[in-house]
């Protein structure tokens, strides 16, 4: 078994490099839009793979494979093994902090696990993981945003509306080092091609490099998806006071998940909290306006914490903190013995999904339905922000 060393540039991705000679006739940037690096997979083992019988090309420095069909890559250590289709006989390294690109003619794109995606295919191999980017122009990435964010089936107003959104919010974090934004709800979702639908590419097309700006400036355009009746003051669930990020009255009572439930048992909670030996009893400390839990005091048997509503949903895996908490006891049956073993529980009950920040998805359907342009929405929910095109760099 042949193993090589590939030798690449210690640059992750730079504009310079996408506009080489190998990059131009994937035409990224064919009407100067933003170009966007996407964070779509941290696994320690990948399969990339052509979707069709149009073959994949792979590129390292001067080395051009033009026929590669499918690609797996292995983490071992601080390094990372790859080998072309089934190839096992001949095995190369790529080292710790190199990287390689990959691209295809195919309109399907390329598979990267079990989704597609246009554009160029970024992986480094870090310490820990490969990291795979998905590289690719601003409006194209948002065609699959929109129909990853918001049922395609929804109104077009209601979908331009998060269009322009989610648009003002990718600008506003594109520059960071090894990628400008992630796939998943920490940032916003975006699931390649899988998502985009003949009318998400019409909400983009539609609403093409419009962006909300406050004094001239991108806003912090956050949205969720329900907020349970009332959104919430930016300051009051982040450090952050934005003046159009403001409470406002929310229409999200037709979403069918409004209401929801957790249950957590005694066990669960125990490996929740270690260190304070679970929750026997709570206390909530204060709430904001609209409800929301802002801190909390947890008792436990070995002790308190006290921890913003905010973090505790992020721990516990709750929609949102516009919850109250309840003790229930669970008959634990044993069958051999029949002897009953009830243990304390605690049963969660809440309202909405999401911070609750920004503009409501589900609020932003009820008003799209009842007459309302995607500007309309946007200026309801964001206030004293105006709409327009992105001139410094769409030209």
């Amino acid at each position: 078994m042949l193993t090589r060393h590939l030798k690449f540039t210690n640059k992750y991705l730079v504009i310079g490099f996408i506009c080489s000679s190998f990059f131009c006739n994937q035409n990224l940037n064919a009407s100067n839009e933003p170009i966007i690096r996407v964070l779509i997979s941290k696994e320690k083992n990948l399969r990339i793979r052509a979707d069709r019988n149009i073959p994949m090309i792979f590129k390292y420095q001067n080395l051009i494979k033009k026929n590669v069909k499918g690609i797996t890559l292995e983490k071992e250590k601080n390094s990372i093994k790859l080998f072309f289709d089934k190839n096992k006989s001949k095995i190369y390294e790529i080292e710790v902090d190199k990287g390689l690109v990959i691209k295809s003619h195919d309109k399907r794109g390329i598979w990267v696990g079990g989704k597609r995606y246009s554009g160029l295919i970024y992986i480094k191999n870090l310490k820990n993981e490969i990291f795979v980017v998905n590289t690719l122009g601003i409006e194209k990435y948002l065609t699959s945003v929109v129909g990853s964010e918001m049922p395609h089936r929804w109104p077009l107003e209601a979908l331009k509306a998060q269009a322009i959104a989610s648009r003002t919010y990718a600008l506003k974090k594109i520059g960071n080092d090894l990628y400008d934004i992630d796939s998943t709800q920490r940032d916003q979702v975006y699931n390649g091609l899988e998502s985009k639908t003949y009318k998400t590419n019409k909400a983009v097309k539609y609403t093409k490099s419009l962006v909300i700006t406050h004094k001239n400036k991108l806003i912090n355009a956050l949205f969720h998806s329900s907020s349970g009746g009332m959104t919430e003051n930016s300051e009051d669930v982040w450090k952050n006071k934005y003046p159009y990020l403001i409470s406002v009255k929310d229409f999200d009572q037709n979403n069918p998940k409004l209401y929801w439930k957790k249950i957590f048992s005694n066990k669960e909670l125990q490996i929740i909290f270690p260190k304070i030996g679970g929750i026997k009893e709570t206390q909530i400390l204060d709430i904001t306006k609209t409800g929301r839990v802002k801190n909390i005091k947890l008792i436990g048997d070995y002790g308190s914490l006290d921890i913003s509503g905010t973090k505790l949903r992020k721990k516990m895996g709750l929609k949102s903190t516009l919850f109250r908490i309840k003790y229930t006891e669970v008959d634990n049956q044993k069958e051999k013995n029949k002897i009953k073993n009830y243990n304390k529980s605690i049963m969660i009950s809440g309202m909405g999904a999401g911070h609750g920040v920004g503009m409501s998805q589900w609020g932003a359907k009820h008003l799209a339905m009842h007459g309302y342009k995607a500007k309309d929405i946007l200026e309801y929910f964001y206030k004293g922000i105006q709409i327009k095109p992105f001139k410094e760099i769409y030209k």
